[in-house]
């Protein structure tokens, strides 16, 4: 205890020592963010939380020295604190827009001989309105004109129906459609809906589509718009705010509306035990009009299957797509940035359960952004006891090792999880070639 209160007294009682402390403790967060945000991200989280409570630190000082009567000493910390402040400002601006290049791939060579495919170009064919039924019910609401009117009705009917009366068959339905993602989320599980691009089942980046999702084929100049289709499975909504509209099944009521960017934005949950209905709008006119053709295309969607809840009626309602013959595969194709990639897998495990991904550097066997690649590739997958049929897997992933431009070699494993409790295991494995992210 002597010794303690030792270093406290010296560290209160100094004029330069807290300063000094909060200084070195933000170039080592600053450092390690610099030398590589996923390696390091925790770490320098750590520093920087004890960077901002050293500056409480340094204020408590100038106060004691102050009213020791200890006037220089404390002049000298009050005077640290816009130095401190100056140099956070400064280490932000370097890890925000400096160079981030970790070294990562520097010095590794893909093995000669090594089997390895490359990710295939980022898809640039037409969105796939006509096998996308969904997709294309939504376009043509939009292209009619909208009112002043932002009422909905809360109406789902066979979808409440399935979730309550046979919950296991709806589920199996959403995790063999390729139309839906089904993924775990912070411990809860969601549906979130796909676009068909071009003839691939493709999920956006968390789930959005909108004008930008048209890109280049916008010839008939669609308005601006941003949708988003999630099922919170356990409950919960996968997003929500203070300005999010929380409805009840049949309840009829407006939507709260915001503005901003030129657009009108909803947000509304309906909440339907036990589950949640989670619709995101943005659009030019204050009739939600997506919203509305969201909600007619999830009954006309599912009243098949609550009229008649069997496998067999859900197998039959699959969308294009949903089923290939063949052997389990697995494929890249190149993001919006090097060390982005949009990853597909072609599986059937043969029982119920969700799927990862793992990837490791091949020479080194070091393991590539394992946590955040566990977390944005798991979902659940469709099943069969016919091994030739494969079902759809397809999320955005990030690899955060190596720098834009240096390629190097990378083995992805395809894991299983069981619902049984069984151990899980690897399903399939390909090497490509890849590059990390930076920023």
């Amino acid at each position: 205890m002597t010794f303690l209160r030792r270093v406290i007294s010296r560290y209160f009682g100094s004029g330069w020592i807290p300063a000094a402390l909060s200084l070195l403790l933000l170039a080592a967060a600053g450092g390690l963010e610099m030398a590589g945000p996923y390696r390091f991200a925790a770490l320098s989280g750590g520093f920087a939380v004890a960077f901002l409570v050293s500056l409480l630190g340094v204020l408590c000082a100038s106060l004691w020295n102050f009213i020791r009567k200890r006037w220089v000493r404390g002049l000298l910390n009050l005077l640290a604190l816009p130095a401190c402040f100056a140099a956070l400002l400064a280490v932000s601006f370097a890890t925000m827009f400096g160079p981030s290049e970790d070294g990562f791939a520097d010095g590794l060579a893909i093995p000669a001989g090594l089997e390895i495919a490359e990710p295939l170009p980022e898809n640039e064919t037409a969105p796939g309105a006509a096998a996308d039924t969904f997709q294309a019910a939504l376009l043509a609401a939009l292209g009619a004109a909208g009112d002043d009117d932002p009422k909905i009705t809360a109406s789902a009917p066979s979808l409440i129906k399935l979730a309550r009366e046979h919950p296991a068959l709806l589920l199996r339905y959403l995790a063999s459609s390729a139309a839906w993602r089904v993924h775990p989320d912070g411990g809860k599980l969601f549906a979130t809906r796909r676009w068909m691009i071009g003839d691939e089942w493709e999920m956006s980046l968390h789930g959005y589509y909108g004008r930008f999702s048209l890109g280049r084929w916008n010839k008939d100049g669609a308005p601006d718009f941003q949708t988003r289709l999630t099922l919170g499975l356990d409950g919960k909504p996968w997003f929500e705010n203070a300005a999010t509209t929380r409805l009840k099944p049949g309840e009829a009521r407006p939507l709260e509306l915001r503005e901003g960017n030129g657009q009108i934005t909803s947000h509304c949950v309906i909440e339907a035990d036990p589950f949640a209905i989670e619709i995101f709008e943005q659009s030019a006119t204050k009739e939600r009009r997506l919203t509305k053709a969201t909600l007619a295309e999830l009954e006309r969607e599912l009243a098949p299957l609550a009229a008649d809840p069997t496998w067999d009626t859900a197998r039959s309602l699959l969308p294009e797509g949903s089923v290939a013959r063949g052997a389990p595969s697995l494929a890249l194709r190149d993001g919006m940035q090097g060390g982005i990639y949009e990853a597909s897998v072609r599986a059937n495990p043969g029982e119920p359960g969700r799927i990862y991904l793992k990837a490791f550097e091949v020479t080194r066997g070091t393991p590539l952004s394992a946590s955040r690649l566990k977390k944005d590739s798991a979902e659940r997958i469709g099943w069969s006891d016919d091994p030739a049929e494969q079902f759809l897997s397809n999320t955005h992933i990030m690899i955060g090792e190596g720098d834009w431009e240096k390629y190097y070699a990378a083995r992805f494993e395809v894991w299983f999880v069981p619902d049984s409790g069984a151990p899980e295991r690897k399903l399939l494995e390909r090497n490509f070639k890849i590059e990390g992210w930076q920023r």
